[in-house]
């Protein structure tokens, strides 16, 4: 008697570990959730935030009222006095203090370099951005759809067993024949080859989406969400391209980065012009005390700027070009999504108002045919066949939907949800 107690105290015990209850505690992930985990913990978005800081520092300094920092000279001597002047020593002694100014309104153009430089930054952090919440829309969908593909394996199995159970009874009755009872052994058999399959692929995209999120791999979590059952109304290619135009990061980063070399030009030519020093001075010795202020202007004889404007000239042919170039990559990103987009809402359209009612439909006639022994084993399995390849088919569709969906979202720079 002990030990039956002790038996059903650990039955229970192994019930408590692997009921529903026990594995709530498992933390539930959302797409949003996801999105948050990956900006905070994604190294290259860390990188980028310490390039920000570098470009702060460079807006700092460009902001200084006088680039150049102030200098102060001094100098001390003894001199024997002449003899017919009584002999002796006296000290002579004097400093000078000098600053260098700019005179062509450099410290303007150099503020308004820096601070394109900033935004140019700030924007290819947003465009980073861009890039990692659309990898992780994709594998949270591909996440979701083996959730879906395992779930439905499960459904599959479960499906088989009461066929099986099924064909057993009808085969004591008489009903079927004993290859009946085989074949639904060996349809339970793949069900269950199936099932492993399709958890096996719904761990590894768990797996890949932790490792783009960035968390510990000791980190336990089940993923929450739909796929779209339709794909969205979306506005006109055009409106598209018009959308991604003015909202992409890159594109905006690209302009800055214009404006920012043009303006880096202007401020080479700017620095052609010679900076003046101006120095006071006061020297001090046995005969007189002197104070002045002198003027120091270089001759820009040799050195006129002339490898930097070549080099910001080019920067800005660069710039342009890089400029359009982007363009058309753009508008050739919206022409695929938007093709993608109606491809797989025409897909699902058909598939909600045709495919799976009538394959549904089939099925559940042809269950009952055979529970009333109308039909054979045979023209079940088969029509169990077309539902599974349907339902399977209209979850590849749902996931290319959302996938194209996530293609617009990025090529438009999040502007259309």
């Amino acid at each position: 008697m002990d030990r039956i107690y002790v038996v059903m105290i650990v039955l229970c015990a192994v019930f408590m570990i692997t009921s529903p209850a026990a594995a709530s505690e498992m933390q539930e992930l959302t797409l949003e959730q996801a999105i948050t985990l990956a900006l905070e913990n994604n190294p290259d978005h860390q990188v980028l935030r310490l390039e920000e800081e570098s470009a702060k520092g460079q807006y700092e300094k460009a902001q200084l009222l006088l680039i150049n920092n102030p200098t102060i000279e001094g100098a001390v001597s003894k001199k024997d006095k002449p003899e017919e002047e009584g002999g002796g020593k006296f000290t002579n002694y004097g400093f000078k203090l000098s600053q260098e100014f700019e005179i062509a309104g450099q410290r303007g153009v150099r503020i308004d370099v820096a601070e394109k430089e900033l935004a140019r930054v700030k924007s290819e952090i947003r465009d980073k951005e861009r890039i990692l919440i659309s990898d992780v829309k994709d594998v949270f969908a591909k996440a979701l759809a083996a959730k879906k593909k395992n779930g439905l394996a499960r459904e599959i199995v479960t499906l088989n067993e009461e066929l099986l159970g099924y064909t057993k009874i009808k085969f004591q009755a008489g009903d079927v024949s004993g290859l009946d009872v085989n074949l639904s052994e060996v349809e339970l058999s793949k069900a269950k080859k199936e099932l492993l399959l399709a958890q096996r692929e719904y761990r590894e995209s768990l797996l890949a989406l932790q490792g783009l999120l960035g968390v510990s791999p000791d980190m336990s979590f089940a993923i929450e969400g739909e796929l779209p059952s339709e794909a969205p109304a979306l506005p006109d290619k055009k409106a598209l391209k018009t959308l991604a135009l003015s909202h992409r990061p890159d594109a905006k980063a690209s302009a800055f980065e214009m404006e920012q070399t043009e303006l880096a030009l202007k401020l080479a030519i700017k620095e052609a012009f010679p900076n003046i020093t101006l120095a006071g001075f006061y020297d001090r010795d046995e005969r007189r005390n002197a104070v002045g202020l002198e003027i120091t202007v270089p001759l820009p004889f040799f050195d006129r700027k002339q490898a930097e404007k070549r080099e910001a000239s080019a920067k800005v042919e660069g710039a342009k070009i890089k400029a359009a170039g982007l363009k058309k990559s753009i508008e050739q990103e919206i022409d695929r999504a938007f093709n993608d987009i109606t491809s797989a809402s025409e897909e699902l359209s058909l598939f909600r108002k045709e495919i799976l009612v009538k394959a549904a439909e089939n099925l559940n006639l042809l269950n009952l045919a055979f529970k009333e022994g109308k039909i054979g084993f045979f023209e079940v399995r088969l029509a169990q066949k077309d539902t599974i390849e349907a339902q399977l088919a209209y979850i590849e569709a749902q996931t290319r939907a959302q996938l194209a969906l996530n293609a617009v979202e990025k090529a438009t720079g999040g502007a259309v949800k």
